[in-house]
């Protein structure tokens, strides 16, 4: 029982993070296109809100539910020894890392 509500906690984190990103994506190039400061300023909050409130919760779910899963199925460290699992958590991290750092991820709000 406690494997199918992680995996259906991992599948949503993964929608989540999916439908965010999606929005943001057709989202960003559309408000770009925008001359009118209050509607671009409305344009770039929704950005902010479906970063801020689908990508990051997904990415926390995935996060928490990924590693528990490690923990408890895959014997912790030894997760390693599957070359797609170290993979998947190494692009992880990755990913984490470039995007809270990198210059793109600040949010444009503030700049409005």
């Amino acid at each position: 029982m406690t494997y199918a509500l992680l995996k259906f906690a991992h599948i949503l984190g993964a929608m989540l993070i999916g439908t965010g990103l999606i929005v943001v994506w057709v989202s960003d190039p559309r408000s770009r296109q925008l001359r009118d400061l209050r509607v671009f300023s409305e344009a770039i909050r929704n950005i902010a809100v479906f970063y801020d409130g689908v990508v990051v919760p997904g990415a926390l779910v995935l996060l928490a539910s990924g590693t528990w899963m490690i923990a408890e199925f895959y014997g912790g460290w030894d997760f390693i020894k599957a070359p797609w699992l170290a993979g998947v958590v190494g692009l992880f991290a990755f990913e984490f890392v470039e995007g809270n750092t990198s210059p793109a991820s600040t949010s444009c709000a503030c700049a409005v």
